[in-house]
């Protein structure tokens, strides 16, 4: 089994631009609202960020609302392990994501996106003692940050694939 590693990146593409589909009965979450902590409206699952070769879903592009960030909405990545799927309704939560984390995630821009941005990324999820840490190009998405069975949860069926 290959390793999949940061340089990786440049291979993520964006599900709607893709021949791939979600898995026959994972939920589709495009368009889900996503939520914080207190059941508050924060924006919405735009699209899937995933590594074709892996068939690994790494970010949430998400579209955030400019009320709540008191500038014109914008999307920003979210690891796909900081989300939780709501167990009933059709909602995404970020449990241990605060405001000011995704305030000072980095703009999501698909035209110009690269390894760095990943780890901007990454850091603006962090807390400081994380951020120390040495991040290893090889063990970059082993980090829980990346682990889908987090964001799946209760709905979580077992399979790791789009």
């Amino acid at each position: 089994m290959a390793t999949e590693n940061i340089d990786d990146s440049r291979l993520l593409v964006e599900l709607e631009d893709s021949d791939y589909e979600i898995a026959e009965g994972e939920p589709e979450v495009q368009g889900w609202h996503i939520k914080d902590t207190r059941g508050s409206k924060i924006g919405k699952v735009q699209d899937l960020l995933f590594n074709p070769a892996t068939r690994k879903v790494r970010y949430l592009i998400a579209d955030l609302e400019a009320r709540v960030f008191g500038v014109e909405n914008r999307k920003v990545l979210i690891p796909i392990g900081l989300a939780e799927l709501h167990l009933t309704d059709d909602e995404v939560y970020l449990p241990a994501v605060t405001i000011a984390q995704l305030a000072a995630a980095p703009d999501y821009i698909r035209e110009s996106f690269k390894p760095e941005d990943e780890i901007a990324v990454r850091n603006s999820f962090m807390d400081d003692i994380d951020i120390q840490q040495t991040w290893d190009e090889q063990t970059f998405y082993e980090h829980d940050h990346y682990n889908q069975r987090n964001f799946y949860g209760r709905r979580f069926t077992g399979r790791n694939e789009i």
